[in-house]
C-alpha cells in the first residue's frame, strides 16, 4: 500500500536467522551459521605432548559426521559431531583499540531464516537464506542486483549510509504475486562475547519488527494495529540499545517481524506483496572486552 508516510509491506513467512560469532579478547571472530543440513565434522587433529597422548579437537565445519583423525602423538580424534545443523564457520575480523573489541552486522542474504526465536525455541527449523527485496527497481535507491522486486511505486528512500551493507531482506522462496497478509518471519544470530558487552541496533520495517536478545524484547519500530505507526516505521531508522540483556558468552539477537493486516493497504480482502510489500532492514555493533 502506498501512504505518504511511506509503503506498507509485510513480513512474510515464518523464518529466523542463526549465526553464531565466537570471539577471544581482541583476535579473530568466528561467526558459524546454523542451516538445516547434516552432522557436524569430528575433531582435528590434537597436539601431542612430549610423552603424553594429544587428545583430538573439534571443528565446525559442515559434513557428513565423520570421527576425528588421531592427535598428534598418538592420541585419540575428536568425536563425531552431532546430527541436525552444521556449524560453517567463516574467519571475521573485529576492530580492536586497545582492550575493546567491536563487531559490526547488517541484514543482508547471508543470513538464515527460521520459523521462530531459537533463543526460546530450540526446535525452529531454518528456512533457508534471506531474500533480498526492493519495491522496484529504484527503491531503495540501493536495490541489490538479484533482489526480488515487488513491483510497488515507491518507498523505503531514506539512507542506509549509517548501517554499512545493509539490504531489505525478508523469507526466501517468495514472489510478488503471494499472499502477504500478516506474514511473520525470524533472523537470528548467536554471538559469544567476552567481558562488560555492549550493542546497539538501528532498524526500519514494513510493517512491524521487535529485537528479542536471549528470548527478552528490548524494543523495536512499527505495528501490525496501528497504520499509523506501521507507516512510520519504514520511513526511518530506529535506534535501539540492547546492552541491557547482553552478558558474557553466547547471545542470540532475533528480529521477528510481521507484515500488517490487508486493510493496512486497502486491500478488500487479501493482499499480495505487490500490493502491500514486506521487509525489514537493520545493522548495528557490538562491543566487548
Amino acid at each position: 500500500m502506498w501512504l505518504s508516510l511511506g509503503s506498507r509491506g509485510l513480513l512474510v513467512g515464518t523464518a529466523a536467522i542463526a549465526l553464531a560469532v565466537g570471539a577471544s579478547a581482541c583476535g579473530t571472530t568466528t561467526l558459524k551459521t546454523h542451516p538445516d543440513g547434516g552432522n557436524q565434522a569430528g575433531g582435528t587433529t590434537g597436539a601431542g605432548g612430549s610423552t603424553a597422548n594429544g587428545a583430538g579437537g573439534t571443528t565446525d565445519t559442515g559434513g557428513g559426521g565423520s570421527a576425528g583423525t588421531t592427535g598428534v602423538g598418538g592420541g585419540p580424534g575428536g568425536a563425531t559431531g552431532a546430527g541436525g545443523q552444521v556449524d560453517a564457520a567463516v574467519d571475521v575480523l573485529p576492530t580492536c583499540a586497545g582492550t575493546i573489541c567491536s563487531v559490526a552486522f547488517a541484514s543482508d542474504a547471508s543470513w538464515p531464516t527460521y520459523d521462530g526465536d531459537p533463543a526460546s525455541t530450540p526446535t525452529a527449523h531454518v528456512g533457508g537464506s534471506a531474500q533480498p527485496v526492493c519495491l522496484n527497481q529504484t527503491a531503495p535507491p540501493s536495490c541489490p542486483p538479484g533482489a526480488l522486486l515487488y513491483g510497488h511505486p515507491g518507498g523505503w528512500s531514506f539512507s542506509l549510509a549509517s548501517i554499512p551493507g545493509a539490504e531489505w531482506v525478508w523469507a526466501p522462496g517468495i514472489a510478488a504475486t503471494d499472499i502477504s497478509d500478516l506474514r511473520k518471519v525470524y533472523l537470528s544470530r548467536t554471538f559469544s562475547l567476552g567481558t562488560a558487552p555492549g550493542g546497539q541496533i538501528s532498524i526500519a520495517a514494513d510493517d512491524s519488527a521487535r529485537v528479542l536478545v536471549n528470548g527478552t524484547d528490548v524494543g523495536g519500530v512499527g505495528s501490525i494495529t496501528d497504520v499509523t505507526a506501521a507507516g512510520m516505521s519504514n520511513t526511518r531508522l530506529t535506534s535501539i540499545d540492547i546492552s541491557v540483556a547482553l552478558h558474557p558468552g553466547s547471545n542470540t539477537i532475533t528480529i521477528a517481524a510481521q507484515n500488517g493486516p490487508a486493510s493496512f493497504a486497502g486491500c478488500p480482502t487479501s493482499c499480495t506483496y505487490q500490493m502491500n510489500p514486506a521487509g525489514v532492514v537493520f545493522g548495528g555493533t557490538l562491543s566487548y572486552h
